[in-house]
């Protein structure tokens, strides 16, 4: 977490040095204002997705988990996580956070990777906006086209990576 924040006052340290070169004191401001806009816009989402996510680890216990996994285990399990992926509302500042809150509760991996990419690839919640923006028929190709990749790749990570609790795999990731 560290390095991740040191990481990204570097970039930050970097992207006002060169609007500073670039065009002085005035760029750096509305920079910064932007900033203050985008993150008074994003804060109460914030705010919301841990509430939500502080209920969801109550409600969800490692007995409800297991239960679960139990019900919904193998390519039932990759169907069920990447439908409930798509329709997961809000950006990546509520689904990682949300998907952290599962460390340590034995989910396999591949049913939390199942989950990102069935949000990122259906993202049900976009729909609407693609039907009016883009048009009916494209919305619907996208979606058909799209549809398996969730479940595949689901697939493919059971077999590379099986069974393991996802816990495992973040572990090895902070270690590096």
């Amino acid at each position: 977490m560290k390095k991740t924040i040191l990481g990204l006052l570097v970039v930050t340290l970097v992207m006002i040095s060169i609007a500073y070169i670039s065009g002085g004191i005035e760029l750096v401001t509305a920079g910064l204002g932007r900033a203050s806009l985008t993150a008074s816009q994003a804060v109460p989402l914030i705010l919301a997705a841990f509430l939500v996510i502080g209920q969801l680890q109550m409600l969800l216990t490692p007995d409800v988990i297991k239960a679960l996994l139990e019900k919904y285990s193998g390519s039932r399990g990759i169907a069920f996580s990447s439908l409930a992926g798509g329709l997961m509302p809000g950006g990546p500042y509520i689904l990682y956070p949300f998907l952290v809150g599962f460390r340590g509760k034995g989910i396999p991996f591949y049913l939390l990777y199942s989950f990102v990419i069935g949000k990122h690839g259906y993202d049900f919640t976009r729909l609407p906006l693609e039907i009016s923006l883009i048009s009916p028929g494209l919305a619907l190709l996208r979606n058909l086209i799209t549809l398996p990749v969730p479940f595949l790749m689901g697939l493919l990570s059971r077999r590379f990576f099986p069974d393991g609790p996802a816990g495992v795999y973040w572990e090895k990731e902070a270690e590096q």
